[in-house]
This record gives structure tokens, C-alpha cells and sequence, in this order.
């Protein structure tokens, strides 16, 4: 490229842009079409704004420019989109000297500055995954404010959830918003823009217009208040929740009362069996802690009083006496106060704790050794974490063990685990007791999983070690990611394993995985166990078991996996953002 001059740089001859036929040059990296059009002539980004398409195969009528892909059109002096509403073109200052075309990239470019934020908006009225995908990549590629462009989705996410969502879907779109954040953070520039797309998507939708909910008059008192919410759950009336809870933050002073008495009613005997309530409460308490109670109120009200306030039916005669079983449990614990305040065991016993005992237990197939191990491990002082990280272990181990040649039962595996680290929010949110009642919720996941032909085996024994002399760290990566992407269910096991007996790196493997379950716009129901992983690594880092957590990940990953080489919206809005036209993206 020729010269540049007072911030306009030569681009080509006049005489080389002629009627009706467009040509593009490259400015700073990026194409450019020129047009000449009754006798101007006109500069604009060649990418089209709806999806890429080159501008240059486009037509010019009457002044606007109409793309020759999907039709979208343009005014061709100023930019205005007629069919988009907010995807405008940029266009760029032209100057004729002396029989050149001088162009300024940086006096032209962009008229929105916000032009992202709107089109998160129209993705998140219409769940169309690739506007949001766009909306996510530029947002990435310009380095525009995480912050807002979060806030903005859970101001949206609030109102579609309290006009057209209940208390398991909507958990499960929170679930998608959180864990999709969550996994973004373990990754940086481009890897993240899957993660947050899921993020972005999970709570799209309509959001209906609905009156603003008023608090109730006084006098009204905080202990009233909590008390009605503990009625209103038991007699399953979420309406009567979300008023109490909406009076207790406009009376102010009692936000932080407010998730504790939450995750306490979540966790009521008659909840057995209802597994969502600690996962949804845990991510209702994680959006609470990143957003604050200004930008998240109507999200957390409503969604929390729905699932509080849910329909349930009457339980069956096992799960009523697992539910008399939690009860009498429980009450015996009462006694032993908060446990441990330093997650450390409070007695020789505990400091000896069975692990391989408390697992055989808590799968034995009946409902009086599942609770009992659990009932025991907290009255001999073990702590919660401890108990914890054993049930998160033993359903990784289960994972990586099961049979595949029939239904192995992934759906109940990963939320036995999930449920289980679900434990450590409900303790860091509310309490002591409350956790020790999830951990009852927890073993009963377990106690349902007892059709799983998964033969106990004890957690403590090491999974050995291989003598130096297998392939490269890189090579062995390769080798496990190639498994997970020809579908090697039967390989991808003991790859993993081998990989990790020779000590290598499981953090550089854990992220990897990631990418490869991420990457086809696919691994959006494996989301949540990947977060999941992530945390439980390093938690669990001390454990002869650990590796057992991605060895299940690695089997589940690859016997789901049906569809590879996708990456359509991500891929694509990613090259997007960053100025490729689609003819581009061939030509390299």
C-alpha cells in the first residue's frame, strides 16, 4: 500500500473503481470495498455486518448496498442498515488527489460504539445462537466491558424467567449462565467465546411484561417474614415466597439472612428426591455473589421462591421412609452443634475416618447403610469438606468405571458429583446444619443410582504407576484427544490413566479436554460437570484418587459425542469479529 497522508492512506487508481464493479484493497490488515456510484466514490468495510459475506459481490441501486448472501441492505454514503436494526456497516472518509483514492480507516469505522450490547439484546429476545455468538466475539475482540455485557444478561435473564420460566427450567438456564461464566475464567482470549456464548444463551428467551411485585404494609417484622417463607414452602405457594422475599429487601437490613434461610428450606426432608433444589439454590447463591442484589433481584426472588414453592407429588412408600429415615437422623445431630469451624475432624476418630467404608456404604443399595455412614461420619466429628471430597471421588471413580456396551448412566453419575461439591456452596452459604442435610440429599442420589452394575472398589488404593518410557506429554495428549474426537470409548480410559500415572500434567490435560468438549457448540450438557471438574481438581488435589476425575470426564465426553466439527456459530462469529470476510476465511 502506497503512502499515507495526513491519516488518509492511497489505495488505488481512480481509474480502478468503476461503475458497477466494486473493488477491495486492504488498509491496516483489513478489506475493504471501494464503489463507485453516480460518479462518488464510497469506502466500506467489506464484511458484511449480518454474517460476513463479501460486500464487494454485493449490488448498488438508488444508493443502497445490498449484500448478495442473505439480502441484507445498506445505505452506502452513511451505513445505515435497513434490515437489521442494529448491525450497521462502517463506512470510511474518501479523497480524490490527483487521480488516486485516499481512504481514512481511522476517522470512519463504527457509528455504535454499543453496537454489541445491541445485538445481545436482539439474540437474547430471539435465542438465535449465532447473533449472540457475534454479540460475544466482538465483545471479546474489542475488549468491551465483561461487566456490563453480563449485567445486561441478567437484568434479561430476571425478566424472562419471571414472566415464562418455572423453578427446573429456569435453574437449569442459570445453570448454563454460571457455569459458562465460570469455565470462561478458565480460559483466555478466543477459548472463551463458546463458554460465554453458552452463558449468554442459557438465559435468552422472551420476557414478558408483569406487574412490579409491591412489599407487603407494615408492620411486618424479619422473623414474620422468615417463618411465612418456611409455611409457603411446605404448603408449595411460590407466590406467597417471592412477596415475603421481595418485603424483606425493600425493609433492608436482612440480605445477608436471605440465602441462608433459602438453602435451608431447599434442604427439608420432604425435598428428597427433588436433586435440583442444591444444585439451582448453589447457582442462585453464585449469581448473588458476582451481580449483588441491585442488578439480580428479580431473578433471585422469583426463581428461588418458584423452586421453594414447587409442586411435589406424595412420596412413595421407600421415599417416605428415607424421608422418616432423614428426619430422625438429622435430629440426633442437632446436638453436635456447628462441627468443625476450621474443616479439620474434631475427634481421633474422625482423624482416622474409613473412607473406603463410608464408601462402600453409600453404595451399598440400601437406605439404612447409605444414611447411617452419613449419620456416623458427622457425629465422630468428620468435617463436611472431608465428606465432601469422598462423594465427589467415589462418583468420579463410578464414572470412569462404568459399563458402556449397555445404558451406563451418565445422567445419575455427573449429578452425584455435582451434587456432592454442590455441598461445599451449601456450607459456605449456609451453614453447618444445612450442609449436613444436603449430604443426606446427596446419598440419596446415590441410593437411586443402585441400578448402576458398578462394582464397589475402595478409593484409598492407588491407581499405580508406569516406568519412564511412554510417549511425550505432548504426545500423550494427542493421543487422548483423538480418542475423544474418533469416539474411542473403549480406549479413552485407559489412555487418560496412562497419561496420568506417568506425571504428566492433569491441569494442562483438564484444559484441554475442556477445549475439545467445547469446541463443537455442542458440549452444552456436559457444561456444568466440566465446571464441576475444574473445581474439584483442585480441591481433591491431595487425593490417591484424583485422577479418577478426568479419566470419567474423558469417558463421558467421548461416549456423548455424536457430532464433531461443527463449530458453526462460534467459529464463525469469532472470524467475524475480527474483520474476515467469508471469502477470507477459504482463501487461508
Amino acid at each position: 500500500m502506497s503512502k499515507e497522508q495526513n491519516g488518509f492512506v492511497r489505495v488505488a487508481a481512480t481509474a480502478e473503481v468503476e461503475d458497477g464493479k466494486p473493488k477491495a484493497v486492504k488498509v491496516e490488515g483489513r478489506s475493504i470495498a471501494l464503489f463507485r456510484h453516480n460518479g462518488t466514490i464510497y469506502a466500506t468495510d467489506n464484511q458484511c455486518p449480518h454474517m460476513g459475506y463479501p460486500l464487494t459481490r454485493g449490488r448498488v441501486r438508488n444508493g443502497v448496498l445490498t449484500c448478495d448472501w442473505h439480502g441484507w441492505s445498506y445505505d452506502l454514503g452513511g451505513g445505515g442498515c435497513f434490515t437489521g436494526g442494529c448491525d450497521d456497516l462502517e463506512t470510511f472518509p474518501v479523497e480524490v488527489r490527483n487521480g488516486d483514492v485516499f481512504v481514512s480507516v481511522s476517522e470512519g469505522g463504527s457509528k455504535r460504539s454499543d453496537a454489541h450490547l445491541l445485538l445481545l439484546k436482539e439474540g437474547l429476545f430471539s435465542t438465535d445462537q449465532w447473533t449472540i455468538s457475534k454479540a460475544v466475539a466482538i465483545m471479546l475482540a474489542r475488549g468491551v466491558s465483561e461487566e456490563d455485557t453480563l449485567n445486561l444478561i441478567i437484568r434479561h435473564g430476571g425478566r424472562h424467567i419471571a414472566t415464562e420460566r418455572g423453578a427446573n427450567d429456569g435453574g437449569g438456564e442459570v445453570s448454563d449462565f454460571v457455569n459458562g461464566i465460570k469455565v470462561a475464567r478458565q480460559y483466555e482470549s478466543d477459548d472463551r467465546i463458546i463458554p460465554l456464548t453458552f452463558a449468554a444463551h442459557g438465559l435468552s428467551g422472551r420476557a414478558g411484561d408483569r406487574p412490579s411485585i409491591q412489599r407487603l404494609p407494615d408492620p411486618v417484622t424479619w422473623e414474620k417474614l422468615e417463618g411465612w417463607i418456611r409455611v409457603f414452602s411446605k404448603d408449595k405457594k411460590w407466590e406467597g415466597i417471592e412477596k415475603c422475599l421481595i418485603t424483606a429487601r425493600r425493609m433492608g437490613g436482612h440480605d445477608h439472612e436471605i440465602l441462608p434461610l433459602l438453602f435451608e428450606c431447599a434442604m427439608a426432608p420432604h425435598f428428597l428426591g427433588n436433586s435440583n433444589n442444591l444444585l439451582n439454590i448453589g447457582y442462585i447463591a453464585e449469581v448473588l455473589e458476582e451481580f449483588g442484589w441491585d442488578e439480580a433481584e428479580e431473578l433471585v426472588c422469583n426463581l428461588s421462591a418458584k423452586i421453594l414453592g414447587q409442586e411435589r407429588g406424595l412420596p412413595d412408600e421407600i421415599r417416605q421412609s428415607a424421608i422418616d429415615r432423614f428426619i430422625a437422623d438429622t435430629e440426633t445431630l442437632d446436638s453436635l452443634g456447628d462441627g468443625p469451624s476450621d474443616g479439620s475432624a474434631s475427634s481421633e476418630t474422625a482423624a482416622h475416618f474409613d473412607e473406603d467404608a463410608f464408601a462402600e456404604g453409600l453404595v451399598s443399595g440400601e437406605i439404612g447403610p447409605t444414611f447411617g455412614v452419613v449419620t456416623q461420619a458427622l457425629k465422630d466429628g468428620v468435617s463436611i469438606d472431608r465428606i465432601v471430597t469422598t462423594m465427589v471421588v467415589l462418583a468420579a471413580d463410578r464414572m470412569a468405571r462404568t459399563p458402556v456396551n449397555m445404558n451406563p448412566g451418565w445422567g445419575g453419575l455427573v449429578r452425584e458429583m455435582m451434587m456432592a461439591s454442590s455441598v461445599r456452596k451449601a456450607l459456605r452459604y449456609g451453614g453447618h446444619r444445612v450442609a449436613a442435610q444436603g449430604l443426606y440429599h446427596v446419598a440419596w442420589q446415590f441410593y437411586g443410582d443402585r441400578w448402576l452394575n458398578i462394582t464397589h472398589r475402595p478409593l484409598s488404593e492407588s491407581r499405580g504407576s508406569l516406568q519412564p518410557g511412554s510417549a511425550d506429554e505432548a504426545e500423550a495428549i494427542e493421543g487422548v484427544l483423538s480418542s475423544i474426537e474418533q469416539i474411542q470409548i473403549r480406549e479413552i480410559g485407559r489412555q487418560t490413566r496412562d497419561y496420568l500415572r506417568s506425571g504428566y500434567s492433569g491441569d494442562t490435560l483438564l484444559r484441554e479436554l475442556g477445549l475439545v468438549i467445547l469446541k463443537d457448540d455442542n458440549g452444552r450438557n456436559i457444561l456444568s460437570t466440566l465446571r464441576t471438574i475444574f473445581d474439584e481438581w483442585t480441591l481433591c488435589e491431595d487425593h490417591p484418587s484424583r485422577g479418577q476425575l478426568l479419566v470419567g470426564l474423558a469417558r463421558w465426553a467421548t461416549d456423548v459425542r455424536r457430532a464433531t466439527g461443527s463449530q458453526s456459530a462460534a467459529a464463525t462469529a469469532l472470524r467475524f469479529a475480527k474483520g474476515q470476510t467469508a471469502v477470507d476465511l477459504y482463501e487461508s
